[in-house]
């Protein structure tokens, strides 16, 4: 059996190749169906990488929630938060472990006669470090103590060092903000970027030091860390019922790591769909255009199939050579397919300097697929080639 399947595959081949061009235009159908499949998922993949590590770098994972100023997303923040809320929320809500706070600002920083322009300056609180995930390359965090005491320490990124003070030490080195003079600390490791932002170009203070981006004192975000995740929608509630009254506002929102992953995973998913819509249109028009050319090769080969029945070869024969010829197409199709498919996200995401997450259950999916494809659409070709006469087919000119 497997002597025989291994002699329709080369039948097959040779017959493939004797029709250079025409095999290639059959198998274009099946090339743009999986190309456009494969791409997409890769791409989305890769995106659902990306926005999860951005998310990180926000500050939101799993075993917290953040809770900004502004319940309309499509009007300007006016926040009521102060920074004596942390300390109160803590005292009515014992199931909240900790609560971190940032106000993010911007403006330019010098030191000497060197000036960054609008580099990304956070107010903090002294556990943001510790509370979301950092870490630091040189020196120290600045204390609580220094956070109550508004103290002018500053830790900085890593490219803001650089331009400022190249391979030199920046610890005890002044820099000015605002106009105002703030003594470097430390300087914090290197996390890349948050979409356009070069969070390395950064300068973090302590928040109450700093005025947010609308020019005033209050708190822009908590980030509150329940202290069991499972718990973590019902801790949100409380807060919630408790900055209402405290604030008497409702003007603020939640967000979560899974909440924002949600919305992607639906886009995502959305153009999935449409995506895949069109590819099985595009398999459809491969899959006819297979059963067209098997078709024309039964006509072409009549006499050929004439000989092989007199000489003995089964009703099976018969169907197993075309149905190998067009599976044989097909799989090449959705092999070409594949290339093409994981090269364009590869190039995709090289250019947005994303990560390339290859999704096997798509290639594996698209490899099935094609094979089905070539089989469904090969057996009418195949059954019509095994019913011939070989008497007539020996005749025929």
């Amino acid at each position: 059996m497997i002597f025989f399947i291994f002699e329709s595959a080369k039948q097959a081949w040779r017959a493939l190749l004797s029709n250079k061009v025409r095999s290639l235009l059959t198998m274009l159908g099946i090339i743009i169906g999986i190309f456009s499949v494969i791409t997409l998922v890769t791409i989305g993949e890769g995106a659902k990488t990306y926005v999860t590590d951005q998310i990180k770098n926000l500050g939101a994972g799993y075993d917290s929630f953040i809770m900004v100023a502004g319940k309309d997303t499509n009007a300007p923040p006016n926040p009521k938060f102060t920074y004596g809320d942390i300390a109160y929320l803590k005292s009515k809500i014992p199931e909240i472990r900790d609560i971190a706070s940032l106000n993010p600002s911007s403006g330019d920083i010098t030191y000497g006669k060197k000036k960054i322009k609008a580099p990304l300056i956070i107010g903090g609180t002294a556990n943001i470090l510790q509370m979301m995930g950092g870490e630091m390359q040189a020196g120290r965090f600045f204390t609580q103590a220094e956070v109550e005491g508004r103290r002018r320490v500053a830790v900085i990124g890593p490219t803001i060092a650089r331009e400022f003070f190249g391979e030199s030490s920046p610890l005890g080195e002044k820099i000015k903000i605002r106009g105002n003079q703030y003594l470097v600390v430390g300087v914090a490791q290197a996390r890349g970027s948050i979409g356009p932002v070069d969070v390395d170009k950064r300068v973090v203070v302590p928040i109450t030091t700093v005025k947010n981006l609308v020019g005033n004192d209050k708190i822009m975000r908590f980030n509150i860390f329940p202290r069991d995740v499972k718990k973590l929608d019902e801790v949100k509630e409380k807060v919630r019922e408790v900055m209402i009254r405290r604030i008497r506002s409702d003007d603020f929102r939640f967000m979560t790591q899974q909440g924002i992953l949600n919305i992607v995973t639906n886009i995502l998913a959305a153009l999935t769909g449409f995506v895949t819509g069109i590819a099985a249109i595009s398999l459809l028009v491969g899959g006819i255009g297979i059963m067209n050319i098997m078709l024309v090769a039964v006509n072409e080969r009549v006499r050929e199939i004439g000989v092989r029945k007199a000489i003995g070869a089964k009703r099976r024969d018969i169907i197993y050579q075309f149905l190998m010829e067009s599976m044989l197409i097909s799989l090449i199709g959705g092999a070409l397919g594949i290339f093409f498919g994981l090269l364009g996200a590869f190039l995709i995401m090289w250019f947005i300097k994303g990560t390339l997450v290859i999704a096997w259950w798509a290639v594996i999916l698209a490899t099935t697929v094609s094979a089905l494809v070539g089989i469904f659409f090969g057996v009418y070709p195949a059954v019509r080639a095994a019913s011939l006469d070989p008497v007539i087919a020996l005749r025929y000119e």
